[in-house]
């Protein structure tokens, strides 16, 4: 009788294995890191669109306000009222005591 001879088997050894799985585990959680981090940074993109809007919105507001209080008629209404000036007539200097208080 002959001996059959054992055909050698193809398999992983342990240690293979075990690399093939914290290889393949490691890129999972890479992955997931990254849509978390990915997730992350819509958000934080998306806060800064709105703060940009609304400091666009602010921005219109004042510059409207601005070019309000550049329009002469507002001007002489602030000078009338708050500070009590008058107009002059021809050839006549007003002189008068006012107190220089805030516009604003």
């Amino acid at each position: 009788m002959t001996r059959a001879q054992k055909k050698p088997s193809v398999s992983l050894s342990s240690g293979r294995g075990v690399v093939w799985v914290g290889l393949l585990v490691v890129a999972t959680l890479f992955h997931v890191w990254q849509k978390v981090e990915i997730a992350h940074v819509e958000r934080q993109l998306s806060a800064a669109e709105l703060r940009l809007r609304e400091l666009d919105r602010e921005r219109t507001n004042i510059m409207s306000g601005i070019a309000f209080k550049k329009n002469f008629g507002q001007i002489e209404d602030v000078a009338i009222e708050r500070i009590g000036m008058v107009h002059a007539h021809s050839g006549n200097a007003v002189a008068g005591s006012w107190a220089g208080r805030e516009l604003d």
